[in-house]
């Protein structure tokens, strides 16, 4: 019985990763847990130009798919998985989601100065439980409130530029409808009156009843895309009586939609909604559920309902960063 070692050497970046080299340790066909799977991945590729900071541990996102894991010998969970230096010494990291049935999985590695040099690598591991885990409560540790904003998280629009074009990889411009009896006489950009505020996108519109709509909404880009990593859409809102549907969209050939209301009032208020909040699948509206849209949202609407005014400003995305929008 032999051991065999092969590398494969292929090109990978951040919107799109694929492995720059593969490992394999077997004992003949079966895997014993000191023979795992493994796979090494290119510093340089995952970092950039963007995001290598001077002398201070940042974030590497791995984004994984069947191209660059074999999922079915991993466990279920992923609580084989080990990441490491090629030397062997364990790097912090924290698994975001791990989907074997679906070959996707995300994760996230944190990068000391020491694994940051040009021509440095990282090791993925699987399949050996004997293997030191990673310490995911290590994984952010010491690291700006600031940095981590900018790495996991997408602006979409703030209105500080007073143009309807959003500030998304791939800009799009917002825009209006309305239907059943509803009617919308403005969408502009105004000043707030508040120094901390700025400016804000404004709605004034008609919709006296529950099933009426208004609506401003933006494409995501030139998606669809998958949102898997969302962990929430932040928004900020005004409007006295009105109530606010926020709706994560797939527009196409078969539209369909995963939302939920909130319920603003005459000072700005700050809303959090999260994939869990949004309303199960109920077929009202095209509404299909979180589940039915999170791998290919194309566009985010806000729907206002009853009321006469809606101000929205500083729309976020968290849990995803810009390379999920290329």
């Amino acid at each position: 019985m032999t051991r065999r070692t092969k590398k494969v050497l292929l090109g990978i970046s951040l919107g799109a990763l694929v492995a720059c080299g593969e490992d394999r340790l077997a004992g003949g066909t079966t895997q014993t847990d000191n023979m795992a799977a493994a796979r090494t991945f290119d510093v340089d590729s995952l970092l950039g130009d963007g995001n290598r900071p001077e002398n201070v541990p940042t974030i590497a996102t791995l984004r994984l798919t069947s191209a660059n894991m074999v999922f079915e010998e991993s466990r279920a969970d992923g609580s084989d998985l080990v990441i490491e230096l090629v030397d062997g010494h364990p790097v912090p990291f924290r698994i975001v989601y791990w989907d074997r049935s679906a070959a996707r999985g995300r994760i996230q590695v944190r990068l000391d100065p020491n694994a940051q040099g040009i021509g440095a690598r990282i090791r993925l591991r699987w399949g050996a439980s004997s293997l030191p885990a990673g310490d995911s409560a290590a994984v952010w540790s010491g690291i700006p409130d600031s940095q981590r904003l900018a790495l996991t998280s997408v602006l979409v629009s703030d209105f500080e530029q007073e143009s309807l074009l959003s500030l998304l990889p791939h800009p799009g411009v917002w825009y209006s409808n309305s239907g059943d009896s509803a009617s919308i006489s403005e969408v502009a950009i105004l000043s707030t009156g508040k120094v901390d505020r700025g400016n804000a996108l404004h709605v004034t519109f008609v919709a006296p009843i529950r099933k009426s709509f208004a609506l401003v909404g933006v494409p995501l880009g030139v998606g669809p895309y998958s949102l898997r990593s969302l962990d929430s859409i932040e928004v900020w809102a005004r409007g006295a009586n009105t109530i606010l549907t926020v709706s994560f969209d797939h527009q196409g050939t078969d539209d369909r939609k995963a939302w939920t209301p909130r319920y603003p009032d005459s000072t700005w208020r700050r809303f959090v909604v999260r994939p869990g909040d949004l309303d199960s699948a109920s077929g009202n509206g095209g509404n299909v559920g979180w589940m039915g849209v999170r791998d290919s949202v194309t566009h985010l609407s806000f729907f206002a309902a009853q009321g006469e005014e809606l101000w929205i400003d500083d729309v976020r995305l968290h849990g995803v960063d810009a390379d999920d929008l290329k």
